[in-house]
């Protein structure tokens, strides 16, 4: 009679709720003044407030500065890398500006966890403000523009 041998083997798979990204607020600078000569900058930080430098003027009257805010729900406790884009330009009409971004995610965002544990749902918010460089030569006008924010599971 042959030797035989046998053994089992199992399988197995974890299931996670779909990842959600929610805009919450968009990054407003607010409106300012040009530096008479010279450049200068306005800044909202990843907390919303704003700052301005080099002979720039912040005016009180329309926008409210604020950072933008995003949300990202899934699966708790799962890893998630976020990605923003480190620049993204505004325009009025054929002008442009650099947008140079900010964030508040503490360490990489390659690296971020999703609050609560694996079986519910959880969450991780996060805001992303700028800096703007505004020369005494820079067009009037309101300028605008469209950055894209994303997260994926690790």
């Amino acid at each position: 009679m042959a030797q035989s041998a046998s053994t089992t083997g199992t399988g197995s798979i974890t299931v996670l709720r779909p990842l959600t990204l929610t805009k919450n607020a968009d990054l407003k600078f607010g409106t300012v003044v040009r530096p008479t000569s010279g450049a200068g900058t306005v800044a909202v930080s990843a907390a919303g407030a704003r700052s301005v430098a080099g002979g720039v003027v912040g005016l009180s009257s329309g926008d409210t500065p604020q950072a933008a805010q995003f949300t990202v729900d899934g699966e708790g406790g799962q890893s998630i890398s976020v990605t923003i884009p480190a620049t993204f330009s505004i325009a009025n009409g054929t002008d442009t500006l650099t947008v140079t971004t900010s964030n508040n995610l503490s360490g990489s965002a390659a690296s971020q966890t999703l609050s609560n544990a694996l079986g519910s749902a959880g969450s991780l918010s996060f805001r992303v403000g700028g800096s703007v460089p505004v020369a005494s030569t820079t067009p009037t006008g309101a300028y605008t523009g469209t950055f894209t924010v994303s997260a994926a599971y690790n």
